[in-house]
């Protein structure tokens, strides 16, 4: 794919960017680049400090160090080859190029970061080395202590500039557990920083976004009683939907935010199936699957047409679809014995699932069951894959650094890095 390096930079808080910054010496250059490529060389020194914002310097160059290596397109190259001299500055023709030449850099990304009135400001360069050109520049404004929120923006425009949607301003939720009998929703950004506890003491499980991220949904356990809850993103206590007797779970938004779709005890109490209620009072708008062993992990179609669900009404655990208004069920994987935990992909045309053959390891598939391909193999037990916005990426829970933490891998599972630390990390959900 032959990608022109273009405009660059969208901000946080634009704060007016100066001619110097805004205007374009040259088109950039066209490179071949694909997520898990590592393929574009870049230097990324470190950012010049003005106006004592020495500590957000440092949390600022490394996070978006952090970014553009997880990203998977970026060879950043060991700072330790740079020859720049230390004076030099981050302006078109304050530096010579042909330093950055000598080390084989295509791009070259120079900052600076300063304090203005209790806000906290960043430039950013961005130059086509081999030919001298300045590509843009932009000035970014966030309050005096997200420096981390600057680099998280830097880091999309720089990938909006290769033509694809930047992740880094994003966020999971996913379950920690941190004890015996405790288990929280987090948020935490897609870097593992930011985390924010949302639930009470108890266990909760398996939250799941709405559409437009204004609520989430998990399953939670309510005087030993097993039910789904919903939650504004915001503030306000969890809403009861669903607290049948048995089993609820499995939460999963409608894309325009009107049902919910769970897994719910049959009334005969021998095994789950797949519910749509009303996402406003719970009621039941009609059984998806009815009998035939146990149904369950649903999740919608981005057109909101059909739900997939992992069922073991054929023997094992396959994965199915179902329509929405009700309907014949399409068995989707027909290879392996246990599959589960599907999840749509953003553009509706493939599947993201759990395949147990020995260990846990994900899988994609087409929805017509063609063009099955292995994320991983051999690396611990991966599980609950949850996609990227623009499809990109897949987040998922690994104990193949010896504990359960959120990972991250480019959609065909070329490049995997690991998100968390600490350990006890389970089941993500990518904001829509």
């Amino acid at each position: 794919m032959r990608i022109v390096l273009a405009a660059l930079m969208t901000t946080l808080a634009f704060v007016g960017t100066p001619d110097a910054l805004a205007q374009d010496d040259g088109p950039g250059f066209a490179l071949s680049v694909r997520a898990g490529d590592r393929s574009l060389p870049i230097a990324l020194p470190q950012p010049q400090v003005e106006s004592g914002a020495n500590a957000q310097a440092a949390v600022f160059w490394a996070t978006l160090t952090r970014d553009l290596e997880m990203s998977g397109y970026f060879r950043i190259i060991d700072p330790n080859a740079y020859f720049e001299q230390a004076d030099s500055g981050i302006t078109p023709g304050s530096f010579d190029f042909s330093t950055w030449q000598q080390i084989r850099a295509t791009a070259l990304a120079k900052t600076a970061i300063r304090t203005v009135g209790g806000k906290l400001q960043a430039d950013v360069y961005l130059y086509d080395v081999g030919i001298g050109n300045k590509i843009d520049g932009r000035r970014f404004e966030a309050e005096d202590t997200e420096a981390r929120v600057l680099a998280h923006r830097a880091a999309d425009a720089i990938l909006e500039a290769l033509g694809y949607e930047g992740i880094f301003d994003s966020q999971l939720l996913a379950v920690r557990d941190s004890g015996p009998d405790r288990k929280a929703i987090y948020r935490v950004d897609i870097d593992g920083e930011g985390q924010r506890r949302l639930s009470s003491n108890g266990i909760n499980l398996s939250p799941s976004w709405s559409a437009d991220a204004s609520k989430f949904a998990y399953t939670t356990y309510i005087n030993q009683r097993m039910a789904v809850v919903v939650r504004d993103s915001r503030s306000g206590s969890p809403r009861t939907l669903s607290s049948a007797n048995g089993v609820n779970t499995g939460a999963a938004f409608s894309p325009d935010g009107s049902m919910v779709a769970i897994a719910r005890s049959s009334p005969s109490g021998m095994d789950t199936d797949i519910v749509l209620l009303s996402a406003d009072t719970g009621e039941v708008i009609r059984n998806l699957t009815t009998g035939g062993g146990i149904d369950v992990n649903p999740s919608f179609s981005p057109d909101g047409r059909r739900v997939t669900f992992s069922s073991e009404r054929s023997g094992g655990s396959q994965i199915f679809t179902v329509p929405v208004g009700g309907g014949e069920a399409n068995r989707v994987t027909f290879e392996g014995s246990r599959n589960f935990e599907p999840r749509y992909s953003p553009d509706g045309s493939k599947i993201a699932f759990v395949s147990q053959s020995g260990g846990f390891d994900i899988f994609v598939v087409g929805v017509d069951g063609s063009g099955l391909r292995r994320i991983t193999q051999g690396q611990g037990a991966n599980k609950s894959p949850s996609w990227s916005p623009d499809g990109r990426y897949l987040a998922f829970a690994s104990d193949r650094s010896g504990r359960s933490e959120i990972w991250m891998s480019t959609a065909d599972g070329r490049h995997q890095t690991q998100v968390t630390t600490g350990g006890g990390w389970t089941q993500p959900m990518w904001r829509p």
